[in-house]
């Protein structure tokens, strides 16, 4: 929890758990979830975080009939990406649902009018849900992301250590293009920037397009089938890049090495978020079958940042359309 209000001194007044707006927020996604009900809520995360590494310890076995991988950090990452790729799933339905319905919620409670009669009410309040749903309501799914990041680059930094601390040379070995250790590392080390900063950009323009959404869809019944809409589209998006993908680490995808390069990059950016390249050994692989997949790192990372800028752009269209919206 320190740590928590630590960050949150870094965020702007308006996202900060004492603004008032803020607390309103919360207080209204609480009320249902009081006393015993938070406990149960606690205690079915925990069971189901569970269940889901157990599933995934069960699959990256073959249903226990062989070890999970040849080392600690390909263990890992077998264990750890279906349990992490449904958490990350559901943080996008969770921010889309939690945003799309925003105003059709407001107008329920009857307030929505008193936001938008109060100047620059509505605008603020559509920040607000943003920074809630994204930094508050959802803050566990984000822990369960970012834990499952931080144990793979630390057992990337690991394998960096084998064969004497060779391990990256001989990786770059043959690539397509070919650099220098040095550039290598550089490579690398952008690619697990952007691995750090997809979860957060990516649930950031969900929230901001699902708030954008919500001032164009006002009325419950077409918000609701916007929702289920948008929910569909975000599943079929995912299943059809980890089934892509799977098909161009088995050189089965049919496709030539553009666009098996560019069918990575899709993967990484909006399916897994760069989760699998995090898995030295899986990464290297790439590097030597997909020509300039070594440039993933930067290109990533460049989306990513275009993704931040997004949000921005489509907050500030969500905030005006929310103003001027009846």
């Amino acid at each position: 929890m320190k740590l928590m209000q630590r960050l949150m001194a870094w965020f702007p007044q308006w996202m900060r758990a004492d603004y008032p707006l803020v607390r309103y927020e919360l207080a209204s996604s609480q009320r249902s979830t009081a006393g015993n009900g938070r406990r149960l809520r606690v205690f079915g995360m925990l069971v189901s975080i569970t269940l889901l590494l157990w599933a995934g310890y069960v699959i990256a076995t073959g249903i226990f009939q062989h070890e999970p991988g040849h080392n600690l950090s390909e263990s890992l990452r077998a264990i750890l990406f279906w349990p992490v790729l449904i958490v990350q799933v559901a943080a996008q339905i969770g921010v889309l649902v939690l945003t799309v319905s925003m105003v059709s919620e407001q107008q329920r409670r009857q307030s929505w009018d008193d936001l938008r009669s109060t100047e620059g009410g509505a605008g603020l309040a559509m920040r607000v849900r943003w920074a809630v749903v994204l930094f508050y309501r959802l803050r566990w799914l984000l822990v369960v992301i970012y834990t499952a990041r931080v144990l793979m680059i630390l057992g990337l930094f690991y394998d960096l250590t084998a064969f004497q601390g060779h391990y990256l040379d001989l990786l770059l070995n043959g690539v397509t293009p070919a650099v220098t250790p040095v550039a290598g590392v550089l490579l690398l080390v952008l690619l697990l920037t952007a691995s750090l900063l997809l979860p957060l950009t990516s649930l950031g323009l969900d929230a901001a397009a699902g708030l954008l959404l919500a001032t164009l869809v006002q009325r419950r019944t077409y918000s609701v089938l916007a929702q289920i809409v948008m929910v569909i589209i975000r599943l079929l998006m995912v299943i059809l890049l980890v089934i892509g993908a799977t098909q161009v680490v088995a050189g089965q995808s049919g496709l030539d090495n553009v666009q098996n390069w560019l069918l990575l990059a899709a993967f990484g950016a909006m399916g897994d978020w760069s989760l699998s390249f995090l898995h030295l050994s899986f990464t290297g692989s790439l590097w030597f079958a997909v020509p300039y997949s070594l440039l993933l790192g930067p290109v990533l990372l460049v989306f990513a940042l275009l993704q931040a800028g997004l949000v921005d752009m489509l907050l500030a269209f969500a905030v005006r359309r929310a103003e001027r919206a009846g």
